[in-house]
Formats: structure tokens, C-alpha cells, sequence
């Protein structure tokens, strides 16, 4: 069943743009995907599996699969864009790995978990969600979780302030000139940024598709959805790494 409150979708468009701006966008991106994998609550010579919601172009999904040998993989995304990019980045890994279409704001995959189910991942997916949705969604991962599983994200979070949104946004831009300049050697992927208005601090208008939610609230969130640990593991530019253990 949808949610009434869903926001509206992200678009095949919207996949194609993100997987030619990925490694410019992410602030910081390689460190933000070793934190993900140090925070899996598994050895990493244990059998386990590992669902990712939005899994997007693979690259978190190869960290942990190459991070943990023995673990089975559930990478799920909602775009056939997305889905296509997993088949083959993720093929390497054969039977590890199963690939799924879903819809976020939904109940049916929620309901499909595998199980046991040691860790629900998710990178630049969740922000989508409205206030209510991803309250609804740490209380149904919560459920599926075997004792000890983690639920970990990587997302935008709302910022307090003006002032904080303006400091997010100039960390933002830094972040994604210095990646330009790494992988271009000059601003031409951070010109190609700017001109796709990527950077949500920025915007002067409410995003149909982005909806961020305060942190404070979300860590809140997770300790009511049955968390007994919740916390911020790494956060630069209003992207924080964060989540909550069973």
C-alpha cells in the first residue's frame, strides 16, 4: 500500500543525471562509504546478508561485498536506469547478489525483507521520504532486523538554520570543487554541478523530491522504532552518516 504522504518520484532523468555527476556530488564520498562498512555489525569473515535501498551504481555494494566475503547482498532500487547500472557493475559477484525493483514510500518490500537480516544500508535515498514516512520506515526495518542488526544511512539531513543551510551549502560547493579538480584536474564536473542545481542548500524553492529531516529528529525517530543505540557516525555539508543498532 502507498503512502498517502509520499513525495513525488524520482525519475529515470534523475538516474541518469546522478550516475554522470555521482563522483563530484558526494561529498567525500570514498570516506563516507568506509565509514558505512566499519559500522556493519558483522566480522568480516561472517555469513550474512545485507539489504541496500537505493543501491544506485553499485559502488557501495562492491565496498561491502568486497569488505565481507561471505555476505549476500539485496540490492534494491526503483529505477531501471539504477537496475541496469547494478546488473553489470554487480556481476562479478554472481549469486551474492540479488537485485530487486522497489518503491520506497511502499510496504511491499518492507514486508519481503529476507530474514535473518543482520543490516539495511542506504545512501542518498531516505531524504525522499516525508517526516511521517521515515518514521514509518525505521519502525518497519526495526521489525525485520535479527538482535544486533543496524540500520545505516548516508543522507542529507534539514539544516537548523539558515545560517547552518548557508554554511551546507558553501561546504558543499568546496567539497565538490575539490573533487573536480581531482578527477578533471580542473571545475569543469563542478561547472556541470552548479548547472544541474545539485547542490539542495541552494535552492530558493521547496523541492517536490527532496524532503531532509532534521537529525536530532531522526535519531529520536530511531530510538521510538526500537533502536537502543542511535547516533551520528560522520557529517560534513548537511550529508551525515547515521543510524541506529538493535
Amino acid at each position: 500500500m502507498a503512502d498517502d504522504s509520499a513525495p513525488q518520484h524520482w525519475s529515470e532523468d534523475n538516474s541518469a543525471l546522478f550516475l554522470t555527476l555521482d563522483d563530484v556530488a558526494v561529498p567525500m564520498r570514498e570516506q563516507q562509504i568506509a565509514t558505512l562498512c566499519a559500522l556493519i555489525p558483522a566480522r568480516p569473515d561472517e555469513a550474512f546478508t545485507a539489504v541496500e535501498l537505493g543501491a544506485g551504481g553499485g559502488l557501495l555494494a562492491r565496498a561491502v561485498l568486497d569488505a565481507y566475503p561471505n555476505c549476500h547482498y539485496h540490492a534494491l532500487d526503483g529505477s531501471e536506469t539504477m537496475r541496469a547500472e547494478l546488473r553489470e557493475k554487480l556481476a562479478p559477484y554472481g549469486d551474492r547478489v540479488t537485485i530487486g525493483a522497489f518503491e520506497l514510500a511502499e510496504s511491499a518490500w518492507r514486508e519481503a525483507l529476507p530474514s535473518p537480516l543482520r543490516c539495511v544500508l542506504s545512501s542518498l535515498v531516505v531524504h525522499h521520504l516525508t517526516h511521517e514516512g521515515k518514521q514509518q520506515m525505521f519502525a518497519d526495518v526495526a521489525g525485520g532486523l535479527e538482535p544486533g542488526g543496524a540500520l545505516l544511512l548516508a543522507d542529507l539531513i534539514a539544516p537548523a538554520t539558515d545560517r547552518v543551510r548557508l554554511l551546507f551549502a558553501e561546504q558543499w560547493n568546496t567539497a565538490a570543487q575539490v573533487q573536480s579538480q581531482v578527477l578533471a584536474g580542473d571545475l569543469s564536473l563542478y561547472q556541470q554541478f552548479q548547472n544541474a542545481e545539485w547542490n539542495y542548500y541552494e535552492l530558493t524553492e521547496e523541492d517536490p523530491i527532496d524532503h531532509p529531516s532534521p537529525l536530532a529528529d531522526q535519531l529520536q525517530w530511531l530510538r521510538a522504532a526500537g533502536f537502543s543505540v542511535a547516533d551520528c557516525f560522520w557529517m560534513l555539508a548537511g550529508h551525515a552518516i547515521y543510524g541506529g543498532f538493535r
